[in-house]
């Protein structure tokens, strides 16, 4: 599966929909009205179009609209069925800016086959989720329509078709639906506000200049969205929404002929206007010198700069794009590699910095270099941004780094070729959109290695030396400087001066440092299996070690060329003492900084070039673990990283100096963010200022004494003896024995076998509300937790998931669909089973201030009306339905197997119990939802937290 070439910048926007009436077309305003691109651009004959993967069946109907299918295998039993719409809110006329994401919403609250809620209904007793199965979003040039239907039943695939078609030309825009929706897209547009956009606004008029994406934005402008007509809404579907503006994907468990036929048959009577009209131009900033946008605000926890050059979006479909984009991948590999290198020096003016080429819509391309300002050094790290990118420019890169990024490119394409048979069919889905909207190639993974390793070894340091060139300089280039002191900042004078200093420094040749030749120099002494016992129900195989780990394993053929390990133990935090726990806290943060072994962290990413594995360790509350993940070929690589940081973690004073100093910064400016003071707040309140559960600061970081940090990590991973390993993936036990007896036989132990501890971590007692005035934008946050000691209990735990997923259907039916008055409402149900059994049940949202009190009253009566009448049947299908899907995909996961054999083993339960679904789906019934409700949700014992907008003078 390719990678995007251009990443355009999407809001993900969840949607929600209604029989068109005629309505008069709008004029088409001269300066929008442009030619069509068209479907396929011309292109030169010694460059040709690389051709559509065989795999893909594709074609054009009559009326316009193509039509996409592509049979895959992962998820098995699936197809995802989209529509996409080549039109987002950059052709919205002046009266609809927003329109075109709340025409996305309008397509689930009706339409002329299905009134109303009776889309998401429909999905959601397929055992479809809404948001995960029934989703949609828009963006600046297109929407597109996303779902997820079981193939098992044929007709599942004939309605979500027909929902295609009937969000394709049949929404009905219902009057009153629209009043509803309006309150949800207004929800949607609170949910966003705040620093992050406040700040992004502002920088996205200067970025995008003189173009019409600049007048655009997705969301939309508040006054449009309150007060505009139905009529104007509308406009807006029956201009754009036309078959020649359209495609339908097909991906998944489905025979391409068959759904060809379907398609035909289903979408051919969709008619486009007499007169279309013309998509317009988003159009590029005008070259016209380097433009500068400084902003402040208090509530900004970093200080950032960013460099960005943009031209006109380069085509992707020939073989002559794809050796350009393969040339910009190696460059930015290399030169993102000396930047990381940079950030680590103890006087670098960032803490770090990164660069990317992307696309920022669908006509602008940006190549982009940004730092996270350290200390105030705001032109300092402009002048070595800039410097580094000088240095390629001057000098060049050197062949090490460019032998290091070769093998990194080329790993990703042989990786993704081996995966390609069990690739998820969102990716394909996904690269199809952009095959219709974008005209990008799309290949096939075999064909696209093979492209790949033919070009890659006949580019040039020349060529790519040359890279930053091609994105322009001073004329076409953006500066954007934000932080939360406006005093901090320089004057624009003070930013082209640093521009100008960075361009005229004289430079010295980058120093590549010597690497390692070998990770682990001697292997460990092997130790031995033991004992080994097979569990056919489950298909593992599980060993005794000799030094007394447990190691369970599992062959799957889930994931093609894929390996995860994951080792867990008891102990954890709580195994420190009040007086030591503030040196434990930072263990994960400091000790993993310095490499392993006899490597330092530089030469340690320099060794693994053109490898596929990732290993970490952590210290949690009550345990400790050790995970990883590889391909095959590079799993003995795996299992040696993975000693080295469990045995030989590598204590770099200066790296730490540097790690601590970054976290006290990144804690210090934190403190600024209402968000973080709400936590602390909340947390304090919610557990009596208990230090286990309060938000780190600045002073605990310079209060770290790292010889106990390293002392605490040296014991918790220290002792193996009570540690169990599970390893999940595309291998066996005969290949992982040997592999197994070498690397985690031989890990230390001492024989010590321990438990979760009790750190004494309580919940207040009774009713406790906290209010918190910090938000400076119209908006509240409301979290209610319900909690309570309560001995666990397997079906306690099933009753406490079910009433989740009940409630999160309810309460949005309630708060969202009826009352209009959050964008989201989640509720999760827990039961912790050691090392204390406590039940924990919460439910949150954000809405305007003024209707928190509403809201919160609509929550507890519709709780309360659970817990006094039970469910209806339709709520306990759509969640048993729901649950035998996802449960169906999850059995053929790696994922999901990892986790239930870890905690199995840890709680010494049957693996093989998640192998019947019917031991949840039995309990799903209405009496067991009321009782749940009556014994979790306890109005006279939870906490109330509500973030409210500060109180202005």
């Amino acid at each position: 599966m390719k990678a995007s070439l251009g990443l355009v910048v999407a809001l993900m926007l969840a949607a929600c929909a209604t029989t068109p009436e005629a309505v008069p077309p709008e004029a088409v305003p001269p300066e929008v009205a442009r030619p069509e691109p068209a479907i396929v651009k011309p292109v030169e004959p010694a460059s040709p179009v690389l051709p559509l993967w065989p795999k893909v069946t594709h074609g054009t109907l009559p009326n316009g609209l193509h039509y996409y299918v592509l049979p895959a295998t992962k998820p098995e039993k699936r197809a995802f069925l989209w529509l996409a719409v080549n039109a987002g809110s950059m052709v919205e006329d002046d009266d609809q800016r927003g329109l075109a994401h709340f025409a996305e919403h309008m397509a689930f609250n009706g339409t002329a086959k299905y009134p109303k809620a009776e889309i998401v209904s429909s999905l959601e007793k397929m055992g479809m989720r809404f948001g995960a199965d029934l989703n949609a979003y828009t963006n600046y040039d297109e929407t597109v329509y996303q779902l997820e239907v079981p193939t098992d039943v044929p007709a599942n695939v004939s309605t979500g078709l027909d929902i295609l078609h009937e969000w394709a030309s049949h929404v009905a825009f219902d009057s009153a639906e629209v009043e509803k929706e309006r309150g949800v897209v207004l929800e949607e547009l609170r949910l966003h506000k705040g620093v992050m956009e406040r700040v992004f606004d502002k920088h996205l008029a200067v970025e995008l200049g003189d173009t019409r994406y600049a007048k655009r934005k997705t969301i939309g402008l508040a006054s449009t969205l309150e007060k505009a007509p139905r009529d104007v809404l509308f406009r807006f579907y029956q201009d754009w929404y036309r078959p020649d503006l359209m495609a339908v994907i097909v991906v998944g468990d489905v025979e391409p002929a068959a759904l060809e036929k379907q398609i035909s048959a289903m979408f051919s009577d969709l008619k486009s206007p007499s007169s279309p009209r013309p998509r317009p131009v988003g159009g590029v900033p005008k070259p016209e010198g380097t433009r500068v946008s400084i902003e402040a605000d208090p509530e900004l926890t970093f200080t950032s700069v960013r460099v960005s050059n943009l031209v006109p979006h380069r085509d992707e479909a020939t073989l002559a794009d794809f050796r350009l984009a393969l040339t910009d991948g190696l460059y930015l590999a290399m030169l993102n590699e000396r930047l990381a290198i940079a950030s680590r020096a103890a006087n670098a003016p960032f803490t770090q910095a990164a660069a990317s080429a992307s696309g920022l819509t669908r006509e602008i391309d940006s190549f982009s270099r940004f730092a996270v300002v350290k200390g105030g050094q705001v032109e300092g790290a402009l002048e070595a941004l800039l410097a580094e990118a000088a240095r390629v420019e001057k000098l060049g890169f050197t062949q090490p780094e460019l032998t290091r990024a070769l093998a990194n490119v080329t790993r990703s394409y042989v990786q993704s070729d081996l995966e390609a048979s069990t690739a998820d069919s969102t990716t394909w889905a996904r690269e199809l959109t952009r095959v219709f909207f974008e005209h990008e190639f799309m290949i096939g993974q075999a064909e696209e290695k093979r492209l790949a390793l033919e070009v890659l070894p006949k580019i040039t340091l020349d060529e790519i030396n040359s890279t930053a060139s091609r994105f322009g300089g001073a004329d076409n280039r953006v500066i954007l400087i934000s932080g939360p002191e406006a005093k901090a900042l320089p004057t624009r004078q003070k930013v082209l001066d640093a521009v100008k200093a960075a361009e005229s420094r004289a430079v010295e040749a980058w120093k590549e440092k010597e690497g390692a030749a070998t990770l682990m120099a001697e292997p460990p002494k092997p130790g031995l299996v033991v004992k080994e016992r097979v569990n056919a129900a489950v298909g593992t195989t599980e060993w005794l070690l000799s030094n007394g780990v447990k190691v369970i394993v599992k062959p799957t053929d889930f994931a093609a060329d894929s390996v995860s390990i994951r080792g867990l133990s008891p102990g954890g935090l709580a195994m420190a003492t009040d007086a030591e726990f503030n040196n434990a806290r930072f263990t994960n943060e400091l000790v993993g900084v310095g490499g392993v072994g006899d490597i330092d962290s530089e030469a340690l990413f320099k060794l693994l070039a053109g490898k596929h594995l990732s290993a970490s360790t952590s210290i949690d509350g009550t345990t400790e673990s050790v995970s990883g993940s590889s391909s095959v070929s590079d799993l003995e690589l795996l299992f040696q990283l993975l000693h080295l940081k469990l045995t030989r973690p590598r204590r770099d004073d200066e790296m730490i100096a540097l790690a601590r100093s970054n976290t006290i910064e990144r804690l210090t400016e934190a403190e600024r963010s209402p968000q973080f003071q709400f936590t602390k707040q909340f947390q304090d309140a919610l557990t009596g200022g208990n230090v286990r559960a309060r938000l780190p600061s600045p002073a605990d970081v310079q209060k770290v004494d790292l010889d106990k940090v390293f002392a605490f990590f040296k014991d918790r991973f220290g002792d193996a003896s009570d540690f169990t390993f599970v390893i999940v993936g595309s291998t066996s036990a005969a290949d992982l024995k040997p592999l197994v007896e070498k690397y985690l036989a031989s890990l230390p132990a001492k024989g010590r076998k321990e438990r979760e501890r009790d750190a004494g971590l309580r919940f207040a007692k009774g009713v406790v509300k906290k209010k918190v005035a910090l938000e400076k934008e119209a908006k509240s946050q409301v979290t209610l937790i319900f909690h309570g000691d309560e001995p666990w209990s397997k079906d306690k735990e099933r009753d406490a998931f079910i009433l989740a997923e009940v409630l999160n259907i309810r309460l949005r039916e309630q708060l969202r669909e009826n009352l209009s008055g959050v964008y989201h409402v989640g509720a999760t149900g827990n039961l912790t089973r050691s090392p204390r059994q406590v039940r924990t049940f919460s439910v949150s949202f954000t809405c305007a201030p003024e209707r928190v009190d509403a809201l919160v009253a609509a929550t507890f009566k519709e709780m309360a009306d659970v817990a006094k009448n039970g469910v209806a049947a339709e709520y306990l299908d759509k969640v048993k339905a729901e649950f035998l899907r996802a449960r169906e995909t999850e059995l053929r996961t790696n994922g999901f197997w990892l986790g239930q054999l870890t905690w199995a083993a840890f709680y010494g339960d049957d693996p093989a119990i998640v192998l019947d679904p019917n031991n949840v789906a039995r309990r799903i019934t209405s009496d067991n939802v009321k009782a749940a409700a009556k014994r979790y949700l306890d109005s006279k014992q939870y906490f109330e937290a509500v973030l409210m907008p500060e109180k202005r003078q």
